[in-house]
């Protein structure tokens, strides 16, 4: 099929990429000139494992190709994706005036019927907005331009793999057309045993939404968990793994530690608590997620203030400064919140990132940057492992206590054994467990 993406970030390359992968012939369009110049070489603007082969593989087949002109995406296209970001406003609703931008790129160069996808996360209804733009800006293709959603459940660090091998693909239309163009889209996935949920648009739209939030919810209660099992004395991953192993509540997001970053989640709850207003329902529990995220970088500085006395002319080394591994990106990261509170404090921070310290640096330029995580440690009066990147696991720890100037060592991610840490020399200062001292 002949496929358009509007927009190249994170989702929209992504859906370039795998689409292109299982066939399809697919044309992707930014608005940002520097992307596309960047996506014409070959090159993939953000890190994501594997999406760099896969760009190099799916362009030099002909089969993906990359142009400022939405004309050239949208023209003779049977699918068009809207990929565009969809930011928090300062109320904490989601601002879809790139999503109104792209839906009039798509009507003004549609050149017969096609489907628009929603692929950005919207608030529900978003549809109805969407269908209304198309009409009035191309009341010759009537009803042609038929609006599906189809919401990501991309995970990044993992955005290649769950692209290509979905749990699940989530699909709200509105005819037996629309349904029957997504069916083909995706007949290579559904072949190869991935489920397709059908459902109403409205629905699809409040999925995404209630996915993120409950997603969200997992790991804050793992963080107020924490709160809890340090003040008793309690192991909050004993804890977390017995839960766990109930499968009506299950392992995965129950990681006390920092809390959540990236782009998705602390815009999507703001959104989702906004959307419920406006629908006339209080939905004070997403507020209490957010706070209890926040809540959980401050814990960590009360743990390295608790270990170092005071903070000022101290100098702290954070190893991880994106939002979790297999990504470089920084938006919304933990660790930089971290950065920025202990500065404030009157400590001199250092970091270190296998992929995100350009763009942390790009952020906060007062950060200092080390070319790898002894070298962060050298001279510094307590580590923090802020991302769980695999690297740190395979740490020596002893080179670390050697580097330190004082040999402690804040466990943000809770990715050692307590007995390790100590056998190395260093005071461990974990969440949600005990601190142990050599």
């Amino acid at each position: 099929m002949r496929v358009g993406v509007i927009g190249t970030g994170h989702v929209g390359l992504i859906t370039c990429v795998s689409l292109a992968e299982v066939g399809h012939q697919v044309a992707g369009t930014d608005s940002e000139a520097q992307k596309i110049a960047d996506l014409q070489r070959g090159e993939a603007p953000f890190f994501e494992p594997g999406l760099q082969e896969l760009l190099h593989q799916t362009t030099e087949s002909g089969r993906l190709s990359f142009s400022c002109s939405a004309a050239t995406a949208v023209a003779d296209a049977d699918v068009v994706f809207v990929c565009v970001g969809t930011p928090a406003r300062a109320s904490g609703e989601a601002s879809l005036v790139a999503v109104e931008a792209a839906a009039r790129d798509v009507a003004r160069h549609a050149t017969g019927p096609a489907v628009v996808v929603e692929k950005s996360t919207v608030p529900a209804g978003t549809s109805l907005s969407l269908k209304r733009t198309l009409r009035r800006e191309r009341p010759d293709l009537g009803g042609r331009l038929e609006v599906v959603s189809n919401p990501e459940f991309l995970r990044e660090g993992h955005a290649i793999e769950d692209a290509l091998h979905p749990d699940r693909i989530l699909i709200g239309a509105e005819t037996d057309h629309a349904f029957g163009v997504m069916r083909r889209l995706y007949a290579t996935f559904v072949a190869q045993g991935h489920p397709i949920i059908e459902t109403d648009i409205q629905t699809a739209e409040l999925a995404k939404h209630a996915c993120n939030a409950f997603l969200a919810l997992k790991i804050s209660y793992a963080n107020a968990l924490a709160r809890i099992c340090e003040r008793a004395g309690a192991d909050v991953v004993a804890v977390a793994d017995v839960m766990g192993s109930d499968p009506r509540i299950g392992r995965a997001f129950l990681n006390a530690g920092l809390g959540y970053g990236g782009y998705c989640f602390p815009k999507d709850i703001q959104a989702f608590q906004r959307l419920a207003g406006r629908l006339g329902y209080d939905f004070p529990l997403l507020s209490e997620i957010a706070r209890i995220n926040q809540e959980a970088v401050t814990a960590v500085v009360d743990k390295i203030r608790e270990a170092l006395w005071n903070l000022e002319d101290k100098r702290v080394a954070l190893l991880g400064l994106s939002f979790k591994p297999g990504t470089d990106d920084i938006r919304f990261s933990p660790p930089l919140a971290l950065a920025r509170l202990l500065r404030e404090e009157g400590a001199t921070v250092v970091g270190y990132d296998p992929e995100a310290a350009a763009n942390a640096k790009g952020e906060l330029p007062e950060l200092e940057l080390a070319p790898d995580p002894y070298d962060a440690a050298s001279g510094a009066h307590c580590a923090v492992v802020c991302t769980e990147w695999e690297e740190f696991k395979q740490l020596d720890l002893v080179r670390v206590r050697d580097a330190l100037a004082y040999p402690i060592l804040v466990d943000g991610r809770n990715i050692f054994e307590p007995d390790q840490v100590v056998a190395a020399g260093l005071s461990y200062h974990p969440t949600g467990r005990p601190p142990v001292e050599p």
